[in-house]
């Protein structure tokens, strides 16, 4: 081989080298360059939620970047949000929150947790006005009766100043949930006479949630719930005192309450009161029949309606050292309400007779107490943002009512004026995991109930119940499960029977030994709806769910003086299956002359449990026809709906309601149907502090009525409010039912006896609340 050749291999050799070495080169910095970037995602979602509590945050602000592209997060914490030309990053921005920007690069699905600010002044603003139901409303106001009868679907049954029974869309008692902490409250809550025993002066916030099926609600929410939350955190360090007191001329009825907190480094405890007295209702009424006699009222006044109330609470919120959060309080509730004669037994005319103490409480009437306590534990979230919380109370709740020994009837006379005593222990206990598309739980609710007194009503008995439960997100559709056992047993009573000469004739079996199963649960389905023009946001649902029928219904076998009949039970019924479609909707925004929300529903009720008459007669010589409970296929419709504006120094708003309640088979309506009616009110701000407002309460006929009730006549009730506020805290005057109309409430079991609402009052109250900061704030 010559010099040349040599020379020229080399040089091949070598380029070839340089060639491969470039290729190499080459095909590195291509895929480098390519992992380095990866495509940009063009729509990503997800949801935001707080940090500790898994909580979901509305009106976050969430931005991409490049693009610059903004969206806000909706009620349940999700966002959706493109960019035509990729997504690098987000960033979610809220008050009183950490900031958090977060790299979007190959994902299209991104949750935000995001940290609370060190002044937890958010904690009040979002904790105290949310509940797990995207479908829940504030409720506010220290006076429980008016602020149900002003709310559209909502409105009170007044049987007196401490005992209030909500009715929610036309439903009541064991048909209506009431939960303190998301604790059930019992307290033989079946009954009509039977109101809650809840002050919400000695709370943090109080919600109303409507329609059946919700999940955390438990099985007994057919029409809807309350809910009542302890007060939470302050945004300082420092102690507030809520106090207010009040005087309504018509019943002299005299309120106060107070509730101190105090918020040191990060624990919170507060302890508050309220008690009350109040004489005999006056109505604009003189006389009233009643089986055929007819009686006359004195000086226009229901006699011995008169009582008082006590409440008490105390509790403390604070971190563990973990980093979770623990809760404890207890609760207490003293009631004592006088029940008109006529309500127990066939009345005497000198029954009726008022007495000249203002505020003495004779028999019969009606004394009950309540004793709660409760603990709540939760975890702070992890790198996943998964939680757990885990609640447990106990309660305590007595229910006695007294009455005159010849109200017994045939027979010899009792001993003692104990006509029927109710005792119940209750234990709850609930815990739950939490995620940021899901969560998933369970619930035990234990009930024992021990009966006693002359007058038998029900049969001891004791009730449990087990759930599991989930829910999960998935954009802005929301789905749940609960699956429900509840087992229930009861004892057998047996009495002598007499004749009208006190003789025994025999023996009269009024309670059969009972164990029953009954399984159930619910399924739902929510959407959020945002249009694009973002002026108004609403939700849509469907739900189908199960309710047991309740040991008054299956046990109940004699005279129930909250409705003046003598009630049977069925120890046959099966639970009610339902299925109910919802749409709410509202405006968004102040900045529109009008704000505005609707919401309707509509309800098919298999097995529904309503309570009509019987063919027959009760042993108990003054108790009349017996009525039963039976199962019947039910239809259930309503609207309501509420606008409002203000102009200048002027502001005007009307809210009203629309019901309709269907025995399918018959075509009559449910019993205690509720009539449609609108509240309309118009004031004008007169000054800096001073307001004055005229509101009329138009309330329909009630021509939707069950087997054996009559219609009621419609009323106008017109009011009349002043309200002066200063730093020292804010003074006002209410007059109701200024004309003194005389009007009968279809809801009240008072209609019965031909006795009239509540007449002419006028109420006078001051309320403020005092802060005071530490030294180092």
């Amino acid at each position: 081989m010559n010099a040349n050749s040599v020379a020229t291999a080399a040089d091949a050799c070598l380029n070839g080298m340089w060639r491969q070495v470039l290729t190499a080169s080459l095909f590195v910095l291509i895929w480098t360059t390519s992992e380095g970037q990866t495509p940009a995602s063009i729509e990503i979602k997800g949801h935001v939620l707080r940090n500790e509590s898994q909580i979901p945050l509305q009106n976050v602000l969430v931005v991409t970047w490049p693009c610059g592209q903004t969206t806000t997060t909706n009620r349940s914490g999700f966002y959706q949000i493109s960019c035509p030309f990729g997504i690098d990053s987000i960033t979610c921005t809220a008050s009183f929150f950490k900031t958090s920007t977060i790299s979007a690069r190959g994902r299209d699905h991104i949750d935000f947790w995001l940290k609370p600010l060190e002044v937890e002044i958010d904690q009040v603003a979002i904790e105290t006005l949310r509940s797990p139901e995207l479908e829940a409303q504030r409720l506010s106001g220290p006076d429980l009766m008016r602020t149900l009868d002003q709310t559209p679907g909502l409105q009170s049954l007044d049987l007196g100043d401490a005992m209030v029974q909500p009715v929610i869309r036309g439903l009541l008692g064991s048909r209506v949930a009431l939960l303190e902490d998301g604790v059930p409250q019992q307290g033989g809550r079946w009954g009509t006479d039977h109101g809650i025993l809840a002050d919400p002066a000695l709370y943090g916030s109080m919600e109303w949630v409507p329609g059946g099926g919700h999940l955390w609600m438990g099985p007994e929410s057919v029409g809807g719930g309350l809910r009542l939350t302890a007060p939470k955190p302050l945004e300082y360090k420092g102690s507030m005192t809520s106090w207010g007191s009040s005087f309504r001329h018509g019943d002299n009825r005299m309120k106060s309450h107070i509730l101190h907190a105090i918020q040191d480094e990060d624990r919170l405890w507060y302890i508050g009161t309220s008690g009350s007295v109040f004489g005999n209702q006056n109505i604009p009424q003189a006389s009233f029949t009643y089986l055929g006699r007819s009686y006359a009222l004195g000086d226009n006044v229901l006699p011995n309606t008169a009582g008082r109330s006590i409440h008490a609470t105390a509790g403390m919120e604070g971190p563990t050292h973990r980093g979770g959060r623990v809760e404890g309080s207890i609760r207490f509730s003293d009631v004592i309400q006088g029940l008109f004669p006529g309500i127990v037994g066939v009345p005497r005319q000198g029954d009726l007779e008022a007495n000249s103490r203002l505020f003495l409480v004779e028999i019969p009437q009606q004394h009950a107490t309540r004793l709660q306590t409760t603990g709540i534990w939760k975890t702070s979230a992890g790198q996943n943002g998964a939680s757990r919380s885990v609640k447990a109370s106990v309660s305590w709740n007595r229910r006695l009512e007294l009455a005159p020994p010849h109200a017994h009837g045939w027979g010899p006379e009792p001993s003692s004026n104990l006509s029927l005593s109710l005792e119940e222990w209750t234990g709850y206990l609930e815990s739950a995991w939490r995620g940021a598309h899901g969560t998933f739980g369970v619930q035990f609710e234990g009930l024992t109930v021990a009966t006693s007194g002359w007058e038998f009503l029900l049969p001891s008995h004791h009730r449990l119940r087990c759930s599991v439960l989930g829910e999960k997100r998935i954009g802005p559709h929301q789905f749940g499960v609960r699956a429900d056992i509840v087992s229930t047993a009861q004892r057998g009573h047996e009495e002598p029977l007499y004749d009208a000469s006190s003789t025994v004739v025999g023996a009269d079996q009024r309670a059969d030994p009972m164990q029953r199963l009954l399984p159930g649960g619910m399924a739902s389905w929510l959407a959020n709806i945002e249009p694009i023009s973002r002026d108004w946001t609403g939700t849509a649902s469907v739900v189908v769910y199960t309710r047991a029928p309740s040991n008054y219904e299956l046990g109940a076998n004699g005279i129930h003086h909250g409705t003046f009949r003598f009630e049977k039970g069925n120890p046959l019924l099966q639970s009610e299956k339902s299925i109910e479609a919802r749409f709410q909707g509202h405006s968004n925004g102040s900045s529109a002359k009008f704000e505005w929300r609707i919401q309707a529903f509509s309800a098919l009720h298999r097995d529904f449990i309503a309570l009509g008459p019987s063919a027959t007669f009760a042993p108990i010589s003054h108790a009349g026809q017996v009525y039963t409970f039976t199962a019947v296929n039910a239809f259930r419709t309503g609207l309501e709906a509420s606008v409002s504006t203000s102009q200048g120094a002027w502001l005007a708003s009307a809210d009203g309601s629309l019901l309709g309640q269907w025995d399918t088979s018959t075509g009559l309506g449910l019993p205690f149907t509720t009539p449609a009616q609108v509240y309309s009110t118009i004031g004008r701000n007169l000054g800096k502090n001073h307001q004055l407002k005229v509101a009329c309460r138009a309330i329909a006929d009630a021509k939707l009525t069950a087997r054996n009730e009559s219609p009621t006549e419609g009323a106008l009730l017109w009011e009349l409010a002043w309200s002066f506020k200063q730093k020292a805290g804010t003074w006002s005057m209410n007059i109701h039912n200024i004309s003194n109309t005389a009007w009968l409430d279809h809801t009240s079991a008072y209609r019965a006896l031909g006795l009239v609402a509540q007449g002419r009052w006028m109420q006078l109250s001051f309320v403020t609340s005092m802060k005071q900061l530490n030294k180092n704030n």
